[in-house]
């Protein structure tokens, strides 16, 4: 999985062995950045999982992204990364069961990223609507198949394949 634009573009994530997880699509990030300009952004990544979207964020200007998972093996990887690709200062790992993290945030985010399992208990994902700052976006990445019924709230729902994104404006 590479980095798709921006000042890392081209740099390739360590692989993950942990079956259990779904990196987003390099397409799929090319669409959320296209779309949105995250110059000086301050970015919540949740279900970090190979950071793959903080990563590309930093890369493309954000001013620092926060990764949000619940495993310690892959918030140690992500933290390897930021520090083999000299950026460790803009990258903030927290581990934490993600909707526990909602209750506990305190901060303001201008782009606020989840792409959780896809599983039957698809999580509601409007609690962090709450964290954003004036003017950002919420990006939520939910099965194309079977949308939960909040997505419908969403102000764009774009299809990509097996994922869509669901798309938040504050």
């Amino acid at each position: 999985m590479r980095i798709t634009a921006g000042d890392l573009r081209g740099r390739v994530l360590p692989p993950i062995k942990d079956k259990g997880v779904r990196p987003t699509s390099s397409k799929t990030r090319e669409a959320i950045f296209n779309m949105l300009a995250v110059e000086g952004f301050k970015v919540l990544d949740l279900y970090a999982g190979t950071g793959s979207v903080g990563f590309e964020a930093i890369s493309r200007g954000a001013s620092s992204a926060v990764m949000v998972d619940i495993s310690s093996k892959l918030l140690q990887a992500i933290k390897e990364t930021a520090e083999k690709w000299k950026i460790a200062e803009k990258v903030i790992c927290r581990r934490n069961d993600v909707l526990r993290f909602a209750e506990q945030n305190q901060e303001k985010y201008d782009l606020i990223f989840a792409d959780p399992p896809f599983s039957k208990e698809y999580p509601d994902l409007r609690i962090f609507l709450q964290a954003l700052n004036k003017g950002g976006f919420a990006v939520f990445e939910i099965p194309s198949r079977n949308p939960p019924a909040w997505a419908s709230e969403a102000a764009k729902i774009r299809r990509y394949g097996e994922s869509s994104l669901a798309i938040f404006c504050h």
